[in-house]
């Protein structure tokens, strides 16, 4: 009796191994499909995105619209999906806001045409990614863009030279070692972004405010900082050779290290007590 019952519990305990074996399997099963039916609705959704994006004319501006959006909830959604969207919207902007380039470099950063609103749309929404889940580089992304609102966003490394930024507000925006050269920033909103190490060499940033940004080692050579409001900046080991700062104001801003060779100054050049003004060129 003893070894029947000891028979009977070990073939009970093998039935329940058996069952709880099924079933995970059968779950497995179920997650796998379930997976794969979740990737094929994404792949379908990236698909008539990609298209209605591609929809050209102003009467499609609002399909446009639409795809771009549809794009960034996919990016969401979906992690390993992020690179590609990325790469998507950064295509666009610079397909349907190019550049004319010159043969060479112009003096002054040109005067561009105010953007559609999907353009805008895009950058924004490149502005606002997750940049943990970054598994593509934004560099190369030039293109003319006039956003209006672009507070706190993270554009760090993107290229952005000879972009019309005009009066956009960049006020704490992530601009690190951002491609800014020959950019027209004029009156641009730029209070405590995060510079550091950008290249704003030749930009035209007269009138903006720039207000306790970190400018730490920017590249701001040649640089038009007519009437632009630094006070409080830090511009340690800044390059502000041959710059423009007439009218501009100072106060407060830290220019340890920061070389000032050829700066142009005038009377109304506001400079911290302890800095000597540059010898002028």
């Amino acid at each position: 009796m003893a070894i029947g019952g000891l028979v009977t519990a070990v073939g009970s305990i093998l039935s329940v191994l058996f069952v709880a074996i099924g079933l995970y399997i059968t779950n497995e099963a179920n997650r796998e499909q379930q997976r794969l039916t979740a990737q094929g609705q994404i792949t379908d959704r990236f698909t008539k995105a990609v298209e209605q994006l591609g929809q050209p004319g102003m009467e499609k501006l609002d399909v446009r619209l639409g795809a771009i959006y549809a794009l960034e909830r996919i990016m969401r959604d979906s992690t390993v999906d992020q690179a590609a969207v990325i790469d998507i919207l950064a295509a666009f902007v610079r397909i349907h806001a190019p550049i004319e380039r010159a043969t060479a470099l112009p003096t002054k950063p040109p005067v561009l045409d105010s953007p559609t609103v999907d353009i805008q749309a895009a950058l924004t929404v490149l502005g606002r990614r997750d940049v943990t889940r970054d598994g593509s580089s934004l560099d190369g992304l030039t293109a003319r863009i006039t956003t209006p609102d672009l507070t706190e966003t993270d554009l760090a490394g993107v290229n952005l030279s000879l972009a019309n930024l005009a009066r956009a507000n960049l006020t704490g925006a992530n601009l690190t070692s951002a491609n800014l050269s020959y950019a027209n920033l004029t009156d641009t909103h730029l209070r405590f972004a995060d510079l550091d190490h950008v290249d704003l060499s030749n930009a035209n940033l007269a009138g903006a405010n720039l207000t306790g940004a970190n400018l730490t080692a920017a590249n701001l050579t040649r640089a038009n900082l007519t009437g632009a409001n630094l006070a409080g900046a830090k511009l340690s080991g800044a390059g502000l050779f041959d710059a423009n700062l007439n009218h501009a104001d100072l106060t407060g801003a830290d220019l340890t290290q920061a070389h000032l060779t050829c700066a142009r100054t005038d009377e109304r050049t506001i400079f911290p007590a302890d800095v000597p003004r540059p010898a002028q060129c």
